[in-house]
């Protein structure tokens, strides 16, 4: 009797042994089934887009320029942009001016295009010099250049000082006369950097004196925003 009690208990104990195999065998099973990667739904994948993420920017002389150039409206009251910080209480139109280059830059454009950068930059130069060069502004470049003879803003390497608004006239320069944004580029902490980099077009090297160091070769110059 005893001992078909023990043969009994074995095989109790051997079935439920083999259950909980059977139980942990299925538990693995589904959690390898949870993590295998679940094909996406074509139809739920389109639901989640935006219809409006698609729709061209409405743009306008009015439109509020900051919603997408964010990091441009940040330098109007950054001290390290002196040029954007000191016309901190100016409208962006009032100084890009042209109309018809801002609406070709935002031309095509669609509200969705704002979340793949997060800061959009017009492609065109917008600012007309005009709009520098008023009364209520800066003046003509004569007035200009009476305010900052005598500055160090561009100096080359060879310790020559150049007066930022007057220039030499030669054939290089008066065929290629810079503009207000050719060196001011009023978003930018470094002016001095800016400008020479316009000078470097043609006074390589970091000379601005001419036909000291070789031959003088006629350069292309290039106008950009």
């Amino acid at each position: 009797m005893t001992k078909a009690i023990t043969s009994n208990s074995r095989k109790g104990v051997a079935l439920l042994a083999i259950i909980g195999a059977v139980c942990a065998l299925a538990l693995a099973l589904g959690s390898i089934m949870g993590c295998s990667p679940k094909q996406a739904d074509p139809s739920a994948s389109e639901q989640k887009i935006d219809p409006l993420m698609t729709q061209p920017v409405e743009w306008s002389m009015e439109s509020d320029c900051e919603t997408c150039h964010s990091q441009e409206a940040a330098t109007m009251t950054d001290e390290k942009c002196p040029q954007a910080s000191e016309h901190a209480d100016l409208q962006c139109i009032q100084c890009h001016t042209t109309e018809d280059s801002l609406a070709e830059s935002h031309n095509g454009l669609k509200y969705g295009d704002m979340e793949k950068t997060t800061d959009l930059k017009a492609s065109k130069v917008t600012v007309d010099e005009k709009s520098c060069q008023t009364p209520e502004c800066h003046g003509t470049m004569e007035e200009m250049a009476a305010q900052t003879e005598g500055k160090v803003y561009l100096t080359d390497s060879n310790g020559n000082q150049v007066n930022p608004h007057q220039y030499d006239s030669n054939e290089q320069h008066d065929a290629n006369q810079p503009t207000c944004v050719d060196c001011h580029k009023v978003h930018s902490e470094d002016i001095q950097k800016d400008a020479t980099k316009w000078c470097a077009q043609c006074h390589h090297r970091g000379v601005f004196t001419c036909g000291n160091c070789h031959e003088i070769r006629v350069r292309p110059v290039s106008h950009e925003a």
